[in-house]
């Protein structure tokens, strides 16, 4: 198989349309309590039997605690009497033990996150509509594959790089890959790119093959994937032999079926063209993390599609939880229990800072979606 045809084709991308949902909710907000007026009862002449003054008995109520508080603290040795800022604090922190023992907001923590947050993440979308935002900081994350990867795949040259973290999750992949078949054969043949990188690329396509070749087989500058230290372009090299597609290439079957348990998915699938944009391209993988990858496996979704499939889960509404035991996902309602599984839901960016909640009991991570809002992965600690 002919390998200048995989590099040309690494690139492709096209047109396409990505329908805009609007995404509705209903919020139902606390009932308020409205006080009753109540007339003054009428008076007679005799006496008669009157209830004790509501009003009358809390103070009386109050005395008697401080009284008796009073007298516990002389009877123990303490010589400081109770104020009354020490009897408001004993109430709240009373009520604060029974919220813990409910379990009613004193399971939860508040995060506030900030608008540039959006743009990263290992789940931000980056297509035609959703340009890479090239945040601050994103460069200093990327770095040469040579230097950190490990001997179980190869590297088509030393100027191949990746997100530091994206190397260590494909080490981890390529290290299980090895040890279930032996095979070691893998090749990076290409990563990130920077915007002028794909300036220049896009330049060299437009010279060689035209410009409607290059619309049609590059990203415009600025809204490729590539620009994330996220995706790569995998080929297989056989050392004596050639280069191969990971997709025909019969010892690449266990990557294929297996690299979603490793966080990695196939970003252009021929049957998702019509959604992403981008032609059927079987040497790109983007890494996502798990269980995102599993869920998108199970549920046989694309990276747009599942962007806005999380939409429909929030803190406060219904939440996506993913069994780890089972290896499949399902809605869990607000307040509904659960011992074991990694809960997912979605928080919509405010302009400025936007506070969600998190679990206390849980270990989290947060990721921009580059659209409008955050995802929220969350798994209960052990016990």
């Amino acid at each position: 198989m002919n390998n200048q045809g995989n590099n040309w084709n690494d690139n492709r991308s096209g047109g396409g349309f990505y329908p805009e949902q609007e995404i509705k909710r209903t919020y139902t907000p606390e009932e308020a309590g409205h006080e009753r007026q109540r007339k003054p009862v009428s008076r007679f002449r005799h006496r008669r039997h009157r209830p004790p003054n509501p009003g009358v008995v809390l103070i009386l109520l109050v005395f008697a605690v401080v009284f008796g508080v009073c007298i516990y603290m002389l009877a123990s040795g303490r010589s400081r009497p109770v104020s009354e800022e020490d009897f408001l604090q004993s109430a709240v922190s009373t009520k604060d033990s029974e919220l813990l023992e409910s379990g009613e907001n004193s399971r939860e923590q508040t995060l506030t996150l900030t608008e540039d947050q959006v743009h990263t993440g290992d789940l931000i979308l980056v297509n035609y509509a959703y340009p890479y935002t090239f945040p601050a900081d994103a460069e200093a994350e990327i770095t040469s594959v040579s230097s950190f990867k490990n001997d179980k795949y190869y590297v088509r040259d030393n100027t191949s790089k990746l997100r530091k973290s994206t190397i260590e999750k494909f080490n981890i992949l390529t290290e299980a890959y090895y040890a279930a078949t032996g095979f070691s054969s893998m090749q990076v043949n290409s990563g990130y790119r920077s915007y002028q990188d794909q300036v220049d690329l896009y330049a060299s396509y437009v010279s060689t093959n035209g410009e409607e070749y290059a619309k049609a087989y590059v990203a415009n500058p600025g809204y490729s994937e590539h620009h994330t230290g996220l995706a790569m372009d995998l080929n297989v090299y056989v050392k004596g032999e050639g280069i191969y597609y990971v997709e025909s290439y019969d010892k690449c079957a266990w990557y294929r079926e297996n690299c979603e348990d490793y966080g990695f998915i196939l970003r252009y699938p021929s049957e998702k063209v019509y959604i992403t944009g981008i032609n059927y391209e079987s040497w790109h993988y983007r890494y996502v993390g798990t269980p995102h990858s599993l869920i998108m496996e199970e549920r046989d979704l694309c990276l747009e599609e599942y962007i806005d499939f999380l939409k429909s889960y929030t803190y406060d509404g219904t939440r996506l939880l993913y069994n780890t035991e089972t290896g499949t996902s399902a809605p869990l309602d607000a307040g509904e229990s659960y011992e074991k599984g990694i809960l997912i839901y979605y928080v919509q960016a405010q302009p400025g800072e936007t506070k969600c909640t998190v679990p206390v009991d849980c270990t989290y991570t947060v990721s921009g979606n580059n659209v409008d809002g955050f995802i929220i992965t969350a798994e209960k600690k052990a016990s």
